[in-house]
């Protein structure tokens, strides 16, 4: 596979990282074209964008937690602790299997997430639907928006 060089197998990473909320921001702008109304465009186009910025967000996780793994030759010490870090929402959990599935230890995270009790369509962040959600959170926004983690 001559054709596969450094620039654009980590391009495919980043698809690979970050496909959650990018699918999530297509779905947002084909439901732009629904319904008619001005406002309803203008709230799919805000959350495409808000999406986007959390795919930006995703991918830099993505390159830490790589580095993380690489530099831990595994899921240990450091490594481990930015993996449990990123476990509480669907995209971080995506970026990180994705981070170590590039380092060859993907069987190790599949492991770990199916651990601590994650299914493929648990979907939404850790208690999403109580009074401690993180959609009520500043910091869980400044994670999306890639200001902060």
């Amino acid at each position: 596979m001559q054709y596969f060089s450094g620039t654009l197998r980590d391009r495919l990473w980043f698809v690979r990282a970050t496909w959650p909320p990018l699918l999530l921001a297509v779905g947002c702008l084909a439901l732009s074209r629904v319904y008619e109304p001005i406002w309803w465009a203008g709230l799919c186009v805000a959350a495409t964008i808000l999406l986007c910025l959390d795919s930006a967000a995703r991918h830099r996780e993505f390159r830490r937690l790589r580095h993380s793994v690489r530099k831990a030759r595994g899921l240990s010490g450091e490594a481990l602790a930015r993996f449990r870090a990123a476990r509480t929402t669907w995209c971080s959990r995506r970026a990180a299997i994705a981070a170590a599935h590039a380092e060859g230890f993907e069987d190790d995270a599949r492991a770990l997430v199916s651990g601590w009790g994650y299914k493929p369509w648990h979907v939404f962040p850790d208690r999403a639907f109580s009074f401690n959600s993180p959609f009520l959170r500043a910091s869980f926004w400044q994670s999306v928006l890639g200001w902060r983690r």
